[in-house]
């Protein structure tokens, strides 16, 4: 593989960073940095290798057999509806969290021009959906390869004039939890790890061998994950309260007004590439799950995802409901789609012997899996609570709770990679 090919493959992988480092992760990451400083880096770095691990295993999955995810999720359970269900549940979360991605992009402009906030939105909208009319996937995603480069030179020119500490970040890659951490760790991990990402990694796949692939997708991953970290060490600055504009004002005052124009150019690009991978995603699942020679569906499904976003942008009205019912369902979604990776990765009549997980992999995605069930139960049981009105819990009390829950799902993982292995 040509110096060239290496470059051009982690440029066309970089989509799966372009889709996880959104305003969701600016938000949470910039906290962490602001609460607790550099203790939570490590966080992030788990967060990229679960990252790794799961898209690996959904593009693996879809070389050895062959198959993008969500028909092989049909085909080894038999059940037609429950990858319908997981579909739906993807595409409804993609359009419910799109207006935050735009208003994302949105938000960069804003920190260095004065303009009408209805005409720039509108703007930003048109600019996504020309993209996605005009160009092939394989187009879309290297454009947002090449963003995400612009993205990654912001961030990191903005924590490196943050008088970096090597020694603080050196503590911050050791694992310790701070007091009142616990569910910034679970959000962290959340952010990064994206239901639909799985979907698109998968959907992307074809066409590469298994050493391709992995090189591409570890390296462009890694790199993203130190753009989440970059972002974290940016978050160290905000005094008071967290928000982008503080952010800048921060960035402004200590480093100087070319921070802060590097900061919008990120932030902006976080919202605008993420703008642009949730339709995309949402087309190539619902292509996937309803086979591939129904090439409308695509473009039906990413110009729906794409218009809600826009209208709720617009009208500056969050979709409350409609967010919550989306984190119940994501809530339900990602241990559900993760526990079937780790079965189908494990299943020779699937995807062949020599592509199997070895014993330590598994050990690393079981570990991986408990973090993404109580992330998923977590978002069932937030969604709950706002639905119902209910008082919030004792952080501790419910970590325990929603840890025995996950427990039966562990079991039944466990013993269907041991029932698959021994067949």
């Amino acid at each position: 593989m040509s110096l060239k090919s290496r470059f051009l493959n982690i440029l066309f992988w970089s989509v799966i960073s372009a889709a996880f480092i959104g305003p969701g992760t600016l938000t949470t990451a910039s906290t962490a940095g602001a609460m607790f400083k550099f203790e939570l880096i490590w966080a992030l770095a788990f967060a990229t290798v679960a990252c790794i691990a799961l898209q690996e295993m959904a593009a693996r999955i879809t070389i050895a057999s062959g198959m993008e995810i969500g028909n092989t999720i049909k085909m080894t359970t038999g059940f037609s509806w429950l990858a319908y269900f997981i579909g739906f549940g993807v595409i409804f979360g993609c359009a419910a969290y799109e207006a935050g991605n735009i208003l994302g992009a949105l938000a960069g402009v804003q920190l260095l021009l004065e303009a009408d906030r209805i005409i720039l939105t509108i703007i930003i909208g048109i600019a996504c959906a020309l993209l996605l009319w005009l160009g092939t996937v394989k187009t879309i995603v290297n454009l947002l390869g090449v963003m995400v480069a612009v993205m990654g030179i912001a961030f990191c020119y903005v924590a490196w004039q943050a008088e970096l500490s090597l020694s603080e970040i050196g503590q911050g890659m050791s694992f310790s939890i701070p007091e009142g951490s616990e569910w910034l760790i679970l959000g962290l991990v959340g952010t990064t790890i994206v239901p639909y990402n799985l979907f698109l990694g998968s959907g992307i796949s074809h066409g590469q061998s298994i050493k391709n692939m992995r090189f591409g997708l570890v390296v462009s991953v890694v790199l993203g994950g130190i753009v989440s970290i970059a972002i974290l060490i940016t978050g160290t600055k905000i005094d008071g309260t967290i928000s982008f504009q503080n952010l800048a004002i921060a960035m402004g005052d200590s480093l100087g007004n070319s921070a802060k124009v590097m900061l919008a150019l990120g932030l902006f690009a976080a919202g605008f590439t993420s703008s642009i991978t949730a339709p995309l995603a949402a087309g190539v699942l619902a292509k996937s799950i309803a086979g591939t020679k129904k090439e409308h569906i695509y473009k039906r499904i990413w110009q729906a995802v794409l218009m809600a976003g826009l209208i709720f942008g617009i009208s500056e009205v969050k979709p409350i409901p409609v967010i919550i019912a989306a984190q119940a369902l994501n809530g339900m979604i990602l241990p559900m789609v993760a526990i079937l990776l780790i079965i189908q990765a494990n299943n020779a009549r699937l995807i062949g012997s020599q592509y199997m997980n070895s014993k330590w992999f598994n050990v690393l995605s079981l570990i991986i899996l408990n973090i993404v069930l109580l992330i998923g139960l977590n978002n069932i049981f937030k969604a709950a609570t706002n639905a119902l009105g209910l008082a919030a819990t004792d952080e501790t009390v419910r970590l325990i709770y929603l840890q025995i829950l996950a427990l039966p799902l562990m079991v039944f993982t466990i013993y269907k990679i041991w029932q698959l292995r021994k067949n």
